[in-house]
């Protein structure tokens, strides 16, 4: 079942303009299946790591994370998951990949619905947007902002371009 129900289809901004990240479906359909994978990793876990999915051409997408460790912070977990998206972003199957690493929770609670949690979506395409989810279970409250992409970065370098 999609995160955006018939109510939440369209996302408006203050300025009465349509949100253009629903209107991209690779996008989307990304941010519903990582909503979902938060969701159910807090249910069964009752914590929410860092963690990163990628949309390949096939429409398949797949979960990167790492296991919790005792002595490693959630910074370095995502800064290693952010290393291997960007290899992955290189690969020319992958089509859109979304990162979870900012998890807040709000006022000492452990409680995901207590939690501000941000949601990094990047297309090939060249369109990124960061999506905050100030109350994670009601999902129908959030906001978007675009941002310049940081995986799917283009090079003009000769090097780069030509193989030998």
């Amino acid at each position: 079942m999609s995160v955006f129900s018939k109510s939440t289809a369209r996302h408006y901004f203050p300025s009465g303009q349509p949100s253009p990240l629903l209107d991209h479906k690779e996008l989307r359909q990304l941010l519903d299946a990582m909503i979902r994978s938060a969701r159910l990793s807090f249910e069964t876990t009752s914590k929410l790591l860092p963690f990163a999915m990628t949309l390949n051409d096939q429409g398949k997408i797949q979960l990167l994370a790492l296991a919790e460790r005792d002595g490693r912070l959630a910074d370095a977990t995502a800064r290693a998951i952010e290393s291997g998206l960007k290899l992955i972003a290189q690969q020319t199957t992958c089509k859109a990949l979304g990162l979870c690493s900012d998890i807040r929770l709000l006022n000492g609670s452990q409680a995901i619905g207590n939690a501000e949690i941000a949601f990094l979506l990047e297309h090939r395409d060249g369109c990124a947007y960061r999506v905050v989810f100030p109350d994670f279970l009601e999902p129908k409250n959030w906001s978007e902002q675009r941002t310049a992409p940081r995986f799917f970065t283009r090079t003009n370098s000769f090097a780069a371009s030509t193989r030998w």
